[in-house]
């Protein structure tokens, strides 16, 4: 059997476990599979058995399960407009959204940098001074708008105001991720390839974008409408459709999430669209291609690199500035809105969970060149440590309140 296959099914079977452990202890999955990864990569499988992992993480395996990976983060990206889906409706409910994304965007992202200014010469002193630094920002303002739907939807003890403007804002906080993501390519390429050329690459971007929206869209919708399209050939179409976007962000020098994003609100809210992707593709996709691209992410982390106490406080400065800096000013705007003081604190909480868009912008960072591979560890740390803290923290915040926290054990989406 080729070695590509074992680990495969090695991935599988431990993400299956590790994700099963996780739900049980009433965390996401997603936080197993990436212990599973952390597992299967040169932290534990690598120092306890070297042999097996020299034989089984061959760079031939480890190109095909990057490539499988790379696929499953198309797959989970499609995604991301149904979960931004919905929300809150009235207008003053919106501002108050925008407004909490606003103050929790901007203040985590200031600490975020300043952190990242800090710790440049520590952990990453090779990497470019402004694209860590602005990365770092990003990266602690982020919002996991896919887990924080399943941890609203599965928690019966939150306000039910404070979790509609939660999830309102995440969405505006994601747009925020998404386009700063842009930026900090476009600085990356203009150190390594001229201003020229990132302003060539940025513009395609940019015309790519507008086609996308003006055209795209609505001669979509137009032709599937004229040629009555069956279910599955509408599914194959947009499937087809996302990895030739993904690809075409690539050509321009961005990363694929951004493509698939974009061809993702094409056709996201077009004729059923969501109830056949998740049928023909979407349950196959959870079950094989995701837990491998969380996986992935994990076996890149190398812990060995935390054995400098220096890291573990590099980790304590990130996590304090990046739960300060969404909690206080998630906090800030909720109570300029009005919302009360607990139910402030708790939209806080909620804002501060991180998990598929982190994932996302550290696997990219780490690939480009913008992390290193300490920096990589420390920021994916935070990201499970700031995930694994939500619920027990909002379980702590709906019993001060008085309100009653049972978790809802019904089946619900897979939270990511």
């Amino acid at each position: 059997m080729s070695n590509w296959i074992v680990l495969v099914c090695l991935i599988l079977l431990a993400c299956a476990v590790c994700g099963r452990v996780a739900t049980m202890l009433g965390q996401s999955r997603v936080v197993g599979e990436i212990v599973a990864g952390i597992a299967l990569g040169p932290t534990l499988l690598g120092t306890w058995f070297p042999q097996v992992s020299a034989k089984v993480l061959t760079p031939d395996s480890m190109n095909v399960v990057r490539a499988l990976a790379e696929l499953g983060l198309i797959m989970l990206m499609v995604e991301v407009p149904w979960h931004a889906v919905g929300g809150v409706k009235h207008p003053g409910e919106q501002r108050a959204s925008a407004l909490i994304a606003s103050f929790g965007i901007v203040l985590s992202f200031f600490l975020g940098c300043v952190v990242g200014a800090w710790s440049r010469g520590s952990i990453a002193p090779t990497q470019p001074y402004w694209s860590y630094v602005i990365f770092c920002g990003i990266a602690m303002s982020v919002t996991a708008l896919p887990v924080l739907v399943r941890i609203i939807q599965e928690h019966g003890g939150i306000d039910e105001q404070a979790g509609r403007l939660a999830l309102s804002a995440a969405v505006y906080t994601d747009v925020f991720a998404w386009g700063a993501l842009a930026l900090v390519l476009t600085l990356h390429i203009s150190g390594a390839a001229g201003p020229f050329e990132s302003l060539f690459r940025l513009s395609g971007l940019a015309i790519y974008a507008s086609l996308t929206v003006l055209v795209v869209r609505s001669w979509l919708r137009n032709w599937i409408s004229r040629t009555a399209q069956s279910e599955r050939s509408r599914v194959a179409i947009a499937f087809f459709y996302c990895l030739l976007s993904a690809q075409i962000t690539a050509v321009l020098g961005f990363h694929q999430a951004i493509g698939a994003v974009m061809a993702a609100y094409v056709f996201h809210d077009l004729f059923s669209m969501e109830h056949a992707w998740r049928r023909w593709i979407g349950r196959s996709a959870h079950l094989f291609l995701t837990p491998i691209f969380f996986a992935y992410s994990g076996i890149q982390v190398s812990l060995s690199a935390l054995n400098e106490p220096s890291l573990w406080q590099w980790l304590w400065w990130f996590l304090l500035g990046g739960t300060v800096g969404k909690v206080l000013g998630s906090y800030i705007g909720a109570r300029i809105y009005g919302l009360k003081s607990i139910d402030s604190i708790e939209v806080g909480v909620l804002m501060n969970t991180k998990g598929l868009v982190e994932l996302v912008l550290l696997g990219v960072g780490l690939q480009v060149g913008v992390l290193s591979e300490s920096s990589y560890s420390v920021l994916l740390m935070l990201a499970l440590a700031s995930t694994v803290l939500t619920n027990p923290l909002i379980s702590l915040l709906s019993k001060c309140s008085g309100r009653n926290a049972v978790v809802d054990k019904a089946p619900s989406r897979r939270g990511v």
